[in-house]
């Protein structure tokens, strides 16, 4: 593992690197928009409607799950670096433990008021039956949701990157089969979609979880000793990542709000359909992330500024050519992308055409305004991390709520993120070269 992560490397061997976290990113936004998919052609657009209503609740169990998974593998990474394995197991022993107690309360508390949480979430009289079916089963999901993410990363930090990449496939296509057989087969409906995903998820965390037992693995099981500091760090450092779920819950809540007030609930449906290619596309920079940070940990631990230096450079070179390349994607090839989500003749796709084609112009700097954060989150860095995800997922997208739709109504919608995208650039750039002599990147 210390050669995989201190050696030096070419841009093809770094690209190679970074590939099955991207591939692993990737098949995860894929299968999860898959329910978006299958419900919008086979139930209907008041469906599709729906699993937004949800999604800020699915973004919260992210939040704790990347938390975990960032914060921790930062840390862990940091104790391999320095060659304290007995150190690093505890760590990823206590991480996992507390991650599954939070995710089985929130599934509890979840449950206990679901019908009060999707009416505080905008569920209408005419979604609350959808979301009901859809969201009491992710809820049961929650513990699984939460474990699946910590355990992808920590498979990674162990220098796992393949098995990691397989593990996701593997659930990936299990959803997507059983989203297919449920909602088309035997026509479970909404409650099919939700299904899948609670199958795949538990088959996924099942299968990362064997492999610590294994002898392939580094880290091992051990009995934890109760260490609140090492929490407390963890969550402070993977902080970023919770606070960019968390904003993104509640500008999801404002995109509902808003998107009622102008579009009735064919604009709810369109802004899940944009939302959910806005996830696939951002998991491209989601997954470099997950690639190098590990990297950058370790020799941060083991204190190689050289190779911090290397990766960080190979990483600005990604994220130029790859935002270009999304961009274009997007914005060309924006009325087939939609239609894989809605049928053209359905009034739902006019709107979403026009909405995306202005939102596409925000991938140009999200690529950057994530990589800066992650690097921070690497570095140990929590509070300028999550100062960075605050200002990109919250506070810039309130201003541009209050601002923009007010000017341009609809249109005004769609501004708001490639806004806060932009704003955001300069308080990447700002913190970017303010730490430079300090971490050496």
């Amino acid at each position: 593992m210390e050669n995989t992560f201190s050696q030096k490397t070419s841009f093809k061997e770094f690209f190679k690197f970074i590939s099955p976290p991207i591939l692993s990113m990737l098949f995860l936004s894929l299968y999860t928009i898959m329910d978006g998919v299958f419900v919008s052609h086979k139930i209907g657009s008041d469906a599709l409607a729906s699993i937004n209503i949800i999604l800020p609740m699915i973004n919260l169990l992210c939040g704790i799950g990347v938390m975990f998974a960032t914060g921790g593998s930062a840390l862990i990474s940091i104790s391999l670096g320095q060659n304290n394995l007995k150190e690093a197991n505890n760590r990823f022993s206590l991480i996992l433990l507390f991650s599954l107690i939070i995710g089985v309360i929130f599934s509890i508390i979840g449950l206990a008021f679901n019908e009060k949480l999707f009416s505080f979430l905008g569920a209408t009289e005419t979604l609350m039956k959808y979301c009901k079916s859809y969201g009491i089963i992710i809820l049961l999901c929650a513990p699984f949701y939460i474990l699946k993410m910590v355990f992808e990363y920590f498979t990674r930090v162990d220098g796992a990157f393949n098995f990691s990449l397989l593990a996701s496939i593997l659930g990936g296509l299990i959803d997507l089969i059983l989203n297919y057989v449920f909602i088309y087969q035997l026509n479970f409906g909404i409650k099919g979609a939700a299904l899948s995903t609670l199958i795949g998820s538990v088959f996924s965390t099942t299968l990362c979880a064997l492999y610590f037992i294994s002898k392939k693995s580094t880290l091992k099981y051990v009995k934890p000793l109760l260490d609140l500091k090492l929490l407390k760090d963890t969550m402070y450092n993977g902080s970023s990542e919770m606070v960019t779920q968390i904003s993104a819950a509640i500008t999801t809540l404002f995109f509902n709000y808003i998107a009622l007030k102008y579009a009735g609930e064919n604009g709810v449906a369109a802004i899940t359909i944009i939302l959910f290619i806005q996830f696939v596309m951002t998991s491209i920079y989601l997954g470099h992330i997950a690639g190098v940070s590990p990297v950058i940990s370790f020799n941060y631990g083991a204190k190689n500024t050289k190779k911090i230096t290397e990766y960080h450079s190979y990483s600005k070179v990604f994220v130029f050519i790859s935002s270009i390349i999304i961009f274009i994607i997007c914005f060309v090839f924006s009325p087939c992308i939609v239609n894989i989500f809605i049928s053209k003749t359905n009034i739902v796709y006019n709107i979403t055409l026009k909405g995306f084609k202005i939102f596409a112009f925000s991938f140009l700097a999200t690529g950057l305004n994530l990589y800066t954060s992650g690097l921070f989150t690497a570095l140990s860095n929590g509070k300028v991390s999550a100062v960075l995800s605050f200002s990109r997922t919250f506070v810039f997208c309130i201003i541009g709520f209050m601002i923009l739709p007010n000017l341009f109504k609809l249109n005004g919608l769609w501004l708001v993120v490639p806004f806060a995208e932009f704003s955001s650039l300069f308080v990447t750039l700002f913190f970017l070269k303010r730490y430079k002599k300090n971490y050496l990147y």
